[in-house]
């Protein structure tokens, strides 16, 4: 597994340079409402934000991935975005840096009691940079309040917000 570094994700973000320095002084704490978030709106449906700095280490984080969406156990179906947004977790923007947003149809799930683990393709390959592929995996643990998704070929541990 690759480690994301500063460097390559600076030199991924480099167009949207300008927008992480705008980025990083509108917080949207107050936005973003955080109260719906894994917690159940029927049996089966569960909605879920889980956000983490990137890049990860001993550095500041310059960028804030958001994975959120809502997924139904029954039909094992549903849609979560992956988004990577201008500043770190705890003064994000609403700014979306280009070409880093990405829409998973959910395509099966597996409840295994303290976790979720979903799957899911990303149909507009168009979006995917060179050697990303479309299949997703997300790990969802529910009692340890995280979720573990890939980003640029890294995992990284995600905080589920409540």
């Amino acid at each position: 597994m690759e480690e994301i570094d500063r460097r390559r994700f600076l030199k991924l973000v480099s167009g949207g340079s300008g927008a992480v320095a705008l980025g990083v002084m509108l917080p949207t704490k107050d936005l973003l409402s955080t109260k719906r978030l894994l917690s159940p709106t029927s049996k089966d449906l569960f909605t879920f934000r889980a956000v983490a700095g990137i890049p990860q280490g001993p550095f500041p984080s310059y960028a804030s991935y958001v994975v959120q969406g809502t997924v139904n156990l029954t039909t094992r179906s549903g849609i979560i975005t992956k988004t990577v947004f201008a500043g770190p977790p705890e003064l994000m923007s609403t700014i979306a840096l280009p070409g880093l947003s990405r829409i998973v149809r959910v395509t099966d799930v597996r409840d295994a009691g303290d976790y979720l683990e979903v799957r899911g393709t990303i149909d507009d390959r168009s979006q995917l940079h060179a050697g990303e592929t479309p299949t997703v995996d997300i790990q969802i643990y529910r009692s340890r309040g995280i979720a573990s998704a890939r980003f640029v070929g890294s995992q990284i541990k995600l905080k589920l917000e409540t």
